[in-house]
């Protein structure tokens, strides 16, 4: 007999003015023909989903509408999410291509502002109306027409699902899957601390589609390939703890990373080892990137709200208080020296 679960916004009714902001959303895309989503700089489950959410919601929203919809994002899909139907046609960002703003109605960034999209940012900025669609406490100045910000939400996926509550869209199975990967993605399986009840019945409603959540949750966030080991390996050797203990950190030198042949997205997750040691309260993962550069993601057991700590070194740093990260400028070793002494005065 099949189970009858009540509508999540029955139960959690939509505040703090989201309805308002869903409105506008709507008003948005009825006058809109050519619309671009797009999400933050390294792609991951949470942004993946959302963005194929958010275009299914307009494309059922509006019927038989023709309408040219298309998402653009700085990094390619990762091999780990390609199994979701529709991610074949998320684009990758080409300089060479002569994108121009005035091609677009309307942008839609979802899981990140846009000054987190990278390079696409420099053709969201110019389009007249904008949205966006996130959990993230963003130190974003960028006026949205539609800003569409749940900070109580586990996922952007979990909001996106609300959204299709809201219009009266249905959820297919195969859009439940992408939807049900973000969400497993932002909470860790359920066990971070933005995981509410609202976010177990959404999950709830992904499972009532039929989809086989072992199978995609093993496919999406468990699996790695060998390179993605090796990886591992490297991120464990690279470890140091501070004397305190209370601060594990990892690094990844660009060297590391062209050496190992890891398949893009093997790496997500990974700082998680850090997370679960004994005694830490704070954990960061220093990435090598180009151009002087360097990647810091954090997390934090409580003690540290590494989403004040990550912006105070850089403005468009954020995330939550207890999962965040920022980019910063200068060689790794200088900034694994400054930025885990600061961290270690945070924590003391």
């Amino acid at each position: 007999m099949p189970v009858k679960l009540r509508p999540v916004l029955d139960l959690f009714p939509i505040n703090n003015g989201l309805d308002k902001e869903f409105d506008r959303f709507a008003d948005l895309i009825k006058v809109s023909e050519n619309i671009l989503i797009s999400s933050t700089l390294t792609s991951d489950g949470d942004s993946i989903g959302a963005q194929l959410g958010v275009k299914s919601l307009i494309q059922n929203m509006m019927g038989s509408k023709s309408l040219n919809i298309r998402i653009i994002n700085e990094s390619p899909v990762p091999n780990r999410y390609r199994f979701l139907n529709a991610s074949e046609s998320i684009e990758v960002f080409d300089p060479a291509a002569d994108l121009k703003a005035n091609e677009f109605d309307l942008v839609i960034t979802c899981d990140g502002g846009i000054e987190r999209t990278g390079q696409v940012a420099d053709i969201l900025g110019g389009v007249s109306h904008k949205v966006l669609i996130d959990h993230h406490a963003i130190g974003s100045q960028m006026e949205y027409s539609a800003r569409i910000l749940d900070l109580e939400a586990s996922s952007t996926c979990e909001l996106v699902y609300n959204m299709f509550e809201y219009f009266g869209v249905p959820v297919s199975r195969q859009l439940a899957e992408a939807l049900y990967v973000g969400i497993v993605f932002d909470t860790g399986f359920f066990k971070h601390s933005l995981t509410t009840a609202r976010t177990h019945h959404v999950a709830a409603q992904m499972l009532k589609t039929g989809i086989d959540f072992s199978k995609i949750s093993d496919r999406a966030i468990l699996e790695r390939s060998w390179g993605g080991q090796l990886l591992l390996k490297k991120l464990l050797d690279n470890m140091q703890r501070s004397k305190s203990g209370k601060i594990v950190s990892s690094y990844w030198t660009k060297a590391d990373l062209d050496e190992i042949a890891f398949i893009d997205g093997d790496q997500e997750g990974m700082i998680n080892q850090l997370y679960y040691i004994e005694g830490a309260q704070a954990v960061a993962l220093f990435v090598e990137a180009e151009d002087g550069k360097v990647k810091v993601s954090f997390r934090s057991k409580g003690e540290v709200n590494v989403a004040e700590f990550a912006r105070s070194l850089n403005s468009h740093g954020g995330g939550h208080k207890r999962a965040a990260g920022c980019m910063l400028e200068g060689s790794i070793e200088k900034v694994r020296s400054d930025v885990l002494k600061k961290l270690e005065d945070s924590v003391n």
